[in-house]
């Protein structure tokens, strides 16, 4: 299996002749990421900007079109309307799901789980004070992005995806869900009904110390971090994670695991080793 990683949320799978795609947003993802494989799915989480701002167009540009027959979407019914507005892709290859409910496309099987998102602000009246301050400093920036999200579906629910391919592999991409805040019963459940060899998530500086006990509940045998606010965090000067270290903490703490850090638009992990 091999794992790209497109900044954001947005990480792409190539396995048994399929594409899987989460939450492919920005820059990074051009024509050619779908020209590669005779099946491409491609998984919206949520409809916040950084997640689904830029798939409606990135489809209805001209060099996509003749691998639309190809691509299924599967998310929401409010972020599938959204995206499908123009009906680019065919009723064949829309999947609109729902907590529990699953599909299969070419073989594969897609289950989706909700999940509730990672806290916005940090714990703490003071920690809470200085990080609203730091946006207050920028309020240009703030207002873009809150007008990028105005067009969005951004109450739709928030989904992640279990992934088995037909050879028995298996994913769970939990995104913005595993955090300081998440509910045990939620993770114990994911844990008994959808476990998979690889775990996808996201990380915030926050929500380190409650980390490993979800990672143990979830008992992975691989696991990939990112942080999907870094631009973000960056641009209002406020604190981050280095994941490259905190991947290694974790290396320490599950020596049965292996750890990923995802931090470069463009990396590639081949069969779970990085690559040039």
């Amino acid at each position: 299996m091999d794992i790209c990683y497109f900044g954001w949320s947005g990480i792409a799978l190539r396995h048994g002749g399929a594409l899987i795609g989460f939450d492919l947003f920005g820059d990074g993802v051009t024509w050619d990421v779908v020209s590669q494989e005779p099946t491409i799915i491609l998984c919206l989480t949520h409809g916040h900007p950084e997640h689904a701002g830029s798939l409606r167009a990135f489809l209805e540009a001209a060099e996509v079109r003749p691998y639309l027959p190809n691509i299924h979407l599967v998310s929401s019914p409010q972020v599938i309307r959204h995206i499908n507005r123009h009906h680019i892709l065919s009723e064949a290859n829309l999947h609109p799901v729902q907590h529990g409910e699953r599909v299969s496309i070419a073989g594969i099987t897609v289950t989706a789980f909700t999940w509730v998102h990672m806290p916005l602000l940090p714990p703490g009246l003071l920690p809470k004070a200085e990080y609203i301050a730091q946006l207050i400093l920028h309020p240009v920036d703030l207002v873009r992005i809150g007008t990028m999200g105005l067009s969005l579906p951004a109450n739709a629910p928030q989904l992640g995806f279990h992934i088995a391919y037909p050879d028995g592999r298996t994913v769970l991409n939990y995104s913005e869900g595993v955090h300081r805040l998440t509910d045990s019963m939620e993770v114990r459940q994911v844990a008994r009904t959808l476990p998979a060899d690889l775990l996808l998530f996201a990380v915030e500086p926050d929500d380190a110390e409650t980390i490993p006990h979800w990672v143990k509940i979830l008992d992975p045998r691989q696991v990939c971090i990112y942080e999907a606010h870094r631009p973000w965090r960056n641009l209002f000067h406020l604190p981050f994670i280095d994941v490259n270290a905190y991947a290694g903490e974790l290396s320490e703490r599950f020596p049965q695991m292996t750890f990923h850090a995802l931090t470069t638009v463009g990396q590639t992990l081949l069969e779970g080793t990085p690559s040039a």
